[in-house]
């Protein structure tokens, strides 16, 4: 972590240049979960058999060669959960020679395993650390765990085992040094049953049977390059494939898939490589395997995985079946197939030294994810939408005071895990387009270029990539030689939250003063004066309209507490952030609101404003109405100027500012006159999109209709109703309805909610037994999603109990969507909370090792509550459950912010809003 005015560094203080060229940046006092810096790994040599069949077992022995970097008789590295055969344990030197281990010893609580030898290693030497293990291959989505499916077929259920080592779970497949610096080369073998197979990081170079059991055989894996132990994978299975065949294609590339979904493996067999060229040419840096493997499991808990070589994705995230896709799967798929052969180069290639700068990976693979979907649809501009979107969701969560640093300290793996959130993938990513945007595309670009170039095959921190950019920024002219991106950014990156822009106008001298301070949805007692950032300033006025220079003009900085810049006298209106370029908010006086809404509400002169500024205006006056800094009713004002809004991302921007009064209205006498204000505010678009069977072309086109339907739905548009209940009746009545499903494709989720939502017992259990025979992950997905809708709380009863439970119907992974769906509804969120806080033990415990996953429950709760005694009830619930809620503390944090922030907007604007509707 970097120093930023008294920021303290916590993890790397001191950079140790140690033996063979090798750095590592290390603290003085290593926490005790880090590895002390007297080894470093050079390769392993790792061989594991598998046994699936009813023993859910692995054996194995790992040897890895390492390096002495300074003079101690003990190793220390990581192990987790395995059964290690101490007697077995051994070291020998470079020429074979053995050294006596005097003891084994094993720290639980750090997940650390000490090899303590009778003679010392000699800094400069070579060894070898040969470690024999046993351990189960759980269903706990982490280490080495097993997935399962039932056979088409046959209708037998088949067992695969497979791995997810990031954050820091490859210690539970085999003892290692489970650090992200610490990079070594692998050489696999994998022992598995002969009617199955295997695949790893690297191809495939001989199978021979095993000597010691004939029904066994062993598969011989190429050596990898250097990698970090959280990017190895394997997995034994009797899964199929199919392959790319581009003969020109230089890598190898195939995708792996139960043999009855092979046939949805389309999309992504053109995709994958499409997209890795196009990566090879943005990075000018080639793929530098000579083969890539995307793998569909059934079981998995995140979205997918980067693993090198070795892919592993949801099916929802892989696979697509074209007679029932929706756009929305497809871009799906194309973006996680995008974001994940992004993180070849941003996260493999070039590797965080610590989990500190995990948004390096995961900001990167997000950004450059969206340029290699617009490369291959480049109709959908979907990365003017992609934009959008991270600009609307950063500026939500991250003005929450529990929010995070994009480059956050980290330490224990239970903290790891938390950061996998919005503020890493979305604000990094965020960031990156407005460091491209204000050093323009050929500076960003190359620097990127310079950076990989460079620290490939190694380990990097951000100072690295600010030095990378800041170079050739100064190069190309296209940032002030005295200023350096460093500068700029670490701002952005190493304090939480971001600004608000505060235009103070003078309107008798043609003046505007500008100031900043951060953006906080709870008004802090005073002002945070310490909080500042570098923001690129971009402006046009009522007498200019010119909305198209997004580069900065000038700075905001840090050095500056007011900037004054001159505006023609007679000027209406100023707006600043063209284009939405910066990731700030900007404050007006109520003058300058008011002729920005006079020319909105012209229907022939409004589209002067552009869309994507029209976004930030709409998003920007609910926010400062939410926190009484602009009265409501500027905001409904404002959005009077949509009944001639024709565009999908201002509706977006306005519904999604609606969304949170919807929920603060919800349950309570005043529901019924805020469903009245949203039908008649949808009333023109209803109009425009309201006939469920007419299908649409165009990316955006198909999205705003699905929104508009799903909101017309929601608040009762009666005509709604009556085609989604027509519509679903129809459907059941059809002979084979899982073959001859008649509903709108882009449709269904909308119609099968409220079917649902409408039906009993009949409907329930028809939408069940679809979801038992579909052979698609993304349409079970949605049946999974929509039997959640019920207003029978029995059903909803049931439902959640099937999901966890050594007896779960419902598979790990989806136990959560099965949650909030429920959460969602009116009647659902009582069930659902009487369900959490009954049963939170069986939750927590059901989804150990991962306590992260147990605050998503709370958060889905939580984000409704809005009064004092729901405060105080989550307070007391948090406080006895909190041996429950380890691994959570960031969600259950921020759940309670959000709460406050509810009761404080209900206290204040519940009743005064109601004028604004009527």
């Amino acid at each position: 972590m970097l120093s930023l005015r008294g920021y303290v560094e916590m993890r790397f203080a001191v950079a140790l240049f140690l033996v063979l060229g090798a750095a590592f940046a290390r603290s003085q006092e290593v926490p005790e979960y880090r590895l002390p810096t007297t080894f470093k790994p050079i390769s392993y040599r790792l061989d594991v058999t598998t046994h699936l069949e009813n023993k859910f077992t692995f054996e194995g022995v790992v040897d890895i060669k390492i390096t002495c970097l300074k003079a101690t008789n003990t190793v220390v590295l990581h192990s987790n959960n395995l059964n290690i055969d101490t007697k077995g344990v051994a070291v020998s030197d470079g020429g074979g020679k053995v050294v006596p281990v005097t003891g084994v010893g094993f720290v639980t609580k750090t997940e650390l395993m000490h090899v303590k030898c009778a003679e010392k290693f000699k800094p400069g030497n070579e060894y070898v650390l040969t470690v024999p293990f046993m351990g189960n291959i759980t269903d706990d989505l982490v280490g080495y765990y097993r997935s399962s499916y039932v056979d088409k077929e046959t209708n037998q259920t088949r067992w695969l085992a497979v791995t997810q080592f990031e954050p820091a779970d490859a210690r539970r497949a085999f003892p290692c040094f489970d650090e992200p610096a610490l990079k070594a080369t692998f050489k696999i073998r994998l022992g598995r049953r002969k009617h199955l197979t295997s695949v790893s990081n690297m191809r495939l170079l001989k199978s021979t049977p095993m000597p010691s059991n004939p029904d066994y055989v062993i598969d011989e894996f190429e050596e990898s390059v250097p990698m970090s132990t959280y990017l190895v994978a394997y997995m034994v299975s009797d899964f199929a494939y199919v392959e790319s065949k581009n003969p020109e294609e230089e890598v190898k590339f195939r995708i792996v898939a139960r043999k009855d979904a092979i046939g949805q493996t389309e999309l992504a067999k053109n995709a994958g490589p499409l997209v890795l060229k196009y990566y090879e040419d943005y990075f000018d840096e080639k793929f530098p395997l000579s083969k890539q493997d995307m793998v569909a499991i059934p079981d998995f808990s995140a979205g997918a995985m980067e693993n090198w070589g070795l892919v592993t994705y949801r099916e929802t995230a892989l696979l697509i079946d074209p007679n029932v896709a929706t756009i929305d799967n497809i871009h799906r798929v194309a973006e996680v197939i995008a974001h994940e052969l992004a993180h070849q180069w941003f996260g493999n290639l070039v590797t965080m030294k610590w989990w500190t700068d995990l948004w390096l990976n995961e900001g990167f693979a997000t950004y450059v994810a969206a340029r290699g979907v617009d490369y291959l649809y480049p109709e959908w501009n979907s990365f003017q939408l992609e934009n959008v979107q991270n600009f609307l969701q950063v500026l939500d969560l991250d003005s929450l005071q529990s929010s995070h640093p994009v480059s956050v300290t980290v330490g224990h793996p239970d903290e790891i895990a938390q950061i996998f959130d919005t503020i890493s993938y979305t604000k990094g990513s965020f960031l990156l387009h407005m460091m491209n945007t204000f050093l323009g595309e050929e500076t960003f670009k190359q620097g990127i270029r310079n950076y990989i170039d460079k620290h490939k095959f190694s380990n990097a921190e951000q100072d690295d990539l600010w030095s990378s950019l800041t170079e050739e920024a100064h190069k190309e002219g296209s940032l002030d030689p005295n200023i350096t991106v460093k500068e700029i950014m670490d701002t952005w990156t190493l304090q939480t939250g971001y600004p608000v822009l505060k235009v103070v106008r003078d309107y008798a001298a043609g003046s505007v003063t500008l100031k900043q301070e951060r953006f906080l949805t709870i008004q802090p007692n005073s002002t945070d004066k310490k909080s500042c950032w570098w923001i690129p300033l971009t402006w046009t006025t009522s007498s200019v309209a010119d909305f198209s220079q997004t580069k900065a003009e000038s700075w905001l900085n840090c050095n500056t507490k007011n900037y004054t810049i001159p505006l023609e006298i007679d000027d209406e209106w100023v707006i600043f952030n063209m284009q939405i370029a910066g990731l700030y908010r900007v404050s007006y006086d109520t003058r300058n609101w008011m002729g920005i809404i006079t020319l909105l509400n012209n229907p022939d002169e409004f589209e002067t404003i552009p869309t994507l500024n029209r976004v930030q205006l709409i998003d920007d006056a609910f926010s400062f109405s939410q926190i009484g800094e602009l009265d409501y009713g500027i905001t409904f004002q404002l959005l009077k100027y949509l009944k001639h809004e024709k565009e999908y991302v201002p509706w977006l921007a306005a519904l999604g500012g609606l969304g949170p009064i919807n929920q603060l209205m919800k349950r309570t006498p005043n529901q019924g006159l805020f469903q009245n204000y949203m039908q008649r505010l949808l009333a023109n678009l209803y109009k425009r999109f309201g006939n469920m069977t007419v299908e649409l072309d165009g990316f955006e086109e198909i999205r705003f209709k699905n929104l508009v339907i799903a909101q017309a739905c929601r608040h009762k548009i009666k005509d709604c109703t009556e085609q989604a209940l027509a519509l679903f009746k129809q459907w059941m009545k059809t002979n084979d309805p899982d073959t001859n499903n008649i509903l709108p494709r882009e449709l269904k989720t909308i119609i099968y909610c409220q079917a649902i939502k409408a039906g009993g017992a009949e409907e329930w259990d028809f939408l069940w037994e679809r979801y038992q025979r579909s052979n698609v992950g993304s349409e079970k997905a949605k049946l999974l999603s929509s039997l959640g809708c019920s207003s029978e709380t029995w059903l909803l009863n049931r439902y959640l109990n099937w999901t966890i439970g050594e007896n779960a119907i419902i598979r790990k992974q989806d136990a959560i969507t099965v949650f909030y769906s429920i959460a969602s509804s009116d009647i659902g969120y009582y069930v659902a909370k009487d369900f959490l806080y009954r049963k939170i033990a069986d939750i927590s415990e059901y989804f150990q090792p991962r306590g992260d996953r147990v605050g998503r429950y709370v958060k889905v709760i939580g984000s409704q509550m809005k009064t004092k005694e729901e405060l105080e009830e989550l307070n007391t619930f948090i406080s006895k459950s909190s041996a429950y809620l380890k691994g959570a503390d960031l969600t259950i944090n921020q759940t309670i912010e959000t709460v406050k922030i509810n009761t404080g907007w209900t206290s204040k604007f519940y009743h005064k809003i109601i004028n604004h509707m009527v």
